[in-house]
């Protein structure tokens, strides 16, 4: 079984990295095997909007967002993670988002199998609506592509870097989430 991670903030180290780390630590604890994707640090361009994917089944694009595709084709579960800024995930995470649609067939649906888990993480500074965003961007990965969602994790008023390994719950439950998230 295999989890992959994706983690949307430009911040090395950043609290949205932490998270998503310890649910991997969490899946690796159980048996799982894991990956994870820095979005920063990986060549993505944005969708050209040109729907090469519709008609050959793949993103004519050669950047490092195939690889990512390979992984989803064979991971079990998917863990994406976003600060919120500016009231939604961050650049690198929509960029990521949108190259998600050459893995849809429009009016078909999902061209990866249906089923699996995904667990959604986030984290703010302040307000209050990453927990929103996080709901709504759930009913893609759900409607969209199929997947089950199994937990959104995240809390606010977590500017400085570092500042999610002072709350124990936030991270207690993300390493429980991780060691659950293959399972029915």
């Amino acid at each position: 079984m295999k989890v992959i991670g994706i983690v949307g903030s430009p911040r090395k180290g950043g609290n949205t990295e932490i998270l998503v780390e310890k649910i991997l630590s969490g899946a690796k604890e159980a048996g799982f095997d894991v990956e994870i994707f820095k979005l920063n640090e990986l060549n993505i361009h944005p969708c050209q909007g040109c729907n090469f994917c519709q008609e050959n089944g793949r993103c004519q694009q050669q950047d490092d967002m195939q690889k990512i595709y390979d992984a989803l084709y064979s991971a079990d579960a998917l863990v994406v993670g976003s600060p919120i800024y500016m009231s939604y995930v961050t650049a690198q995470t929509k960029i990521f988002l949108d190259r998600l649609y050459a893995l849809l067939k429009i009016g078909e649906g999902s061209r990866i199998p249906a089923g699996k888990r995904c667990v959604l993480v986030y984290t703010q500074g302040g307000g209050t609506d990453g927990q929103k965003v996080m709901e709504e961007l759930s009913m893609f990965f759900k409607d969209a592509l199929g997947m089950d969602i199994k937990a959104i994790i995240g809390a606010n008023n977590l500017n400085p870097i570092g500042a999610v390994n002072e709350r124990k719950d936030v991270l207690e439950r993300a390493f429980e989430v991780g060691k659950e998230i293959v399972k029915g």
